[in-house]
């Protein structure tokens, strides 16, 4: 049982990685670790194969069906790398298009 997923490389030399916050009723909650955002990553909660965004107290269903189901709690965390990633590859290529810092993207 890993605590952590492995480090991704993000395009700007940035890593991002996935902490897993195992729960007593065989959930659990995914913490997204990333360079570019010291402050805090996005949450995904896993419970009963299925993945919710975690947004302040709201869960919401993923909807992509590459990143809605996962069979293990470490499964799940590949998916939430995966989903963290592209989610990151995203504000970098938008901050490179405006032309502004990438935490700028993240609010800090």
């Amino acid at each position: 049982m890993k605590s952590h997923t492995d480090h991704a490389p993000l395009s700007d030399g940035a890593t991002v990685r996935v902490r897993i916050e195992r729960g007593l009723t065989d959930d659990a909650v995914l913490h997204e670790l990333n360079t570019n955002n010291p402050g805090g990553g996005g949450r995904i909660y896993w419970s009963g194969q299925n993945l919710y965004l975690m947004l302040d107290r709201e869960l919401l269903p993923m909807q992509n069906p590459r990143y809605e189901f996962a069979g293990t709690a470490d499964e799940a965390a590949e998916m939430a790398l995966a989903f963290f990633t592209e989610c990151a590859e995203n504000c970098i290529r938008h901050a490179q298009a405006e032309g502004i810092p990438v935490q700028a993207c993240y609010g800090a």
